[in-house]
């Protein structure tokens, strides 16, 4: 009888756990989203900076205009491809490679917008192990609903054990 309360109350308590962690998860859920939400944005933007950038807009010289044109032809179609596109569905991070030219001046933005796209789908990973989290499993339902018996079971049945013991006591002290 000693090792059946804290039995009961454990398994009580797995239902109170689950729900938590639901609860928990889609917290998590619309904060993860953001956060990949954002790292596409700010690709969108960069592409877009440089596109306004004194390496678009500007007068090259005229041995570096062949690069200049590769590197804004890269940038426009960086940015066409981010072009109307619901950021919030959480598009696969392959549909916005755009294939960088061997070009000097877009060497480094090509290796950044790389990383951004590879954090994007770890973020995107994120998201959809976070919402993964919040759908509750059959058997938690089952806890959820019986958990607050279990625990109420359990404290009781401690409650008579330790008032049984009182009374026993008493009466053989009497």
């Amino acid at each position: 009888m000693d090792y059946l309360w804290p039995f009961l109350a454990g398994i009580g308590m797995l239902g109170a756990v689950s729900e938590i962690r639901a609860k928990v998860a889609g917290d998590w859920v619309e904060t993860e989203q953001t956060r990949a939400v954002a790292i596409l944005e700010s690709v969108q933007q960069f592409s877009l900076d440089k596109l306004r950038s004194d390496t678009c807009t500007g007068q090259p010289s005229l041995d570096s205009h062949a690069q200049h044109h590769e590197a804004c032809l890269w940038y426009l179609n960086t940015a066409i491809t981010f072009k109307d596109v619901d950021f919030t569905l959480l598009p696969n991070a392959s549909d916005f490679t755009v294939p960088a030219p061997s070009v000097s001046l877009v060497e480094s933005d090509a290796v950044w917008v790389d990383g951004m796209l590879s954090q994007y789908e770890k973020q995107k990973n994120q998201y959809i192990k976070t919402r993964e989290a919040q759908v509750k499993q059959p058997l938690e339902s089952l806890f959820w609903y019986v958990s607050p018996y279990l625990v109420c079971f359990a404290i009781a049945l401690r409650l008579t054990k330790v008032t049984a013991e009182l009374k026993l006591d008493k009466c053989v002290n009497n």
